[in-house]
């Protein structure tokens, strides 16, 4: 088995984007010209919930490989919060205003595709909404 360098992928169209976030999270991300992403995130010591928003052409799902995390989607207008459980794949619907609450000590896995162009819409109705709980009162 050969290892590829970096300069290798991105004659593949794939690009690395790594980011430290103003909540302190760590984001390492591979970006495909198509538009496809993949993200690992690891928390800093409290991270909290990240900025909401949807997208109109991209599919998104989440896995959770360790510590603690929340999703909320806005659904029919309707607040729902669901608890990631470690292993399991959660999906996010096109379209739906989005979440995630990520607790220290946890790394979560996203994977995006669908769409070539810019495809991250902010929901400033999702964030009043969430950005106001405390995820320890619905633990």
């Amino acid at each position: 088995m050969k290892e590829l360098s970096i300069i290798d992928a991105e004659k593949q169209g794939i690009k690395m984007k790594n980011h430290m976030m103003d909540n302190g999270e760590k984001r390492f991300r591979l970006v495909q010209d198509c538009g496809s992403s993949y993200i690992c995130t690891i928390t800093a010591e409290a991270s909290g919930w990240q900025n909401s928003h949807y997208h109109l052409e991209k599919k998104e799902f989440y896995l959770l490989e360790s510590g603690c995390a929340y999703v909320a989607e806005l659904i029919h207008q309707q607040l729902q919060i669901t608890q990631l459980k470690l292993d399991e794949v959660y999906s996010i619907k096109k379209g739906n205003p989005h979440n995630i609450y990520l607790d220290e000590n946890s790394v979560l896995h996203t994977i995006k595709y669908g769409t070539k162009s810019e495809d991250w819409h902010t929901c400033i109705e999702l964030d009043e909404m969430v950005k106001i709980i405390c995820v320890k009162d619905i633990k």
